[in-house]
């Protein structure tokens, strides 16, 4: 049986579609349930480094190097997604009820991501969902497929969930 679930949770409803499913296997075998949100990598964004002034009365227009100021730290984006990450995962501990949980903030690539996490909290296995796809959509790019082929445990897929 499955004592160690692991579920990355793209989008919070297409979670709630799939929850009660990981509730009850989890419930059944006594496993442990991990939420896990995947985000983009956060950068330091800066403002352009050059500016264009007016020059009044001509029509030129005349460039100015200023030194480039910081707009958002990197780090400080990445506490807040982490924090935000963390508060949406919390709100579907009510879809495990009766279930130990545990949550957890990656960034990066969506399916590298997710086969470390797996390798890191041992799971047995992976139950992902994915938005329906249009049928000229190719299959090699789908997460879920390239999730299979990467993970070393089984897979639950529920695909085009609710949209």
């Amino acid at each position: 049986m499955a004592k160690r679930i692991l579920v990355p949770v793209g989008d919070v409803r297409r979670a709630e579609a799939i929850l009660p499913v990981v509730a009850a296997v989890a419930r059944e075998s006594g496993g442990t349930v991990r939420l896990l949100s995947v985000q983009p990598p956060p950068q330091t964004c800066f403002d352009n480094a050059a500016r264009a002034l007016p020059f009044y009365g001509y029509d030129v227009g005349v460039t100015l190097d200023v030194p480039r100021r910081v707009l958002t730290y990197g780090h400080a984006q990445e506490q807040r997604l982490e924090s935000e990450s963390l508060e949406r995962l919390r709100r579907l501990d009510p879809l495990l009820d009766g279930v130990p949980v545990e949550r957890a903030v990656r960034f990066g690539d969506v399916v590298e991501e997710i086969t470390h996490e797996a390798d890191a909290f041992d799971a047995d296995l992976v139950v992902v969902t994915e938005r329906p796809r249009r049928w000229w959509r190719p299959v090699l790019a789908r997460i879920i497929d390239r999730v299979r082929a990467r993970v070393g445990v089984p897979v639950l897929a529920l695909s085009g969930g609710t949209r």
